[in-house]
């Protein structure tokens, strides 16, 4: 492998890593097909709830990775949604996890809904 093909592949493997998407990074398609899939999902959560602008890419894709875990164990989104958080967490905390869980089930595992 020359010099620019090692650069090309570690920074597809850095894609893949930081997006935790099992499967997302298969080929050059899936990886960019993934890619455009955490857009979407951060440009709508941030849209949709302003205070995940606190929380860094990485924390809100993280966090979508999970929903889309316990969505392919079998968890209804319905289910997922419905679970009641943490006592002291505001109303609006609870409605930017219902949000989160929403998009991340259109978007980042539409599959697994």
């Amino acid at each position: 492998m020359n010099r620019r093909t090692t650069n090309q592949a570690a920074s597809a493997a850095t894609l893949c890593l930081l997006a935790g998407l099992a499967g997302g990074c298969g080929s050059a398609g899936g990886a960019a097909s993934s890619a455009t899939s955490q857009e979407r999902f951060l440009t709508e959560l941030r849209q949709a709830a302003p205070d995940s602008a606190y929380s860094k890419d990485e924390q809100l894709l993280a966090t979508g990775q999970h929903v889309c875990e316990e969505l392919a164990a079998g968890t209804d989104l319905e289910h997922l949604s419905a679970r009641n958080p943490a006592e002291n967490l505001t109303d609006e905390t609870v409605e930017r996890i219902r949000i989160t869980q929403a998009l991340a089930s259109q978007h980042l595992c539409p599959d697994a809904a």
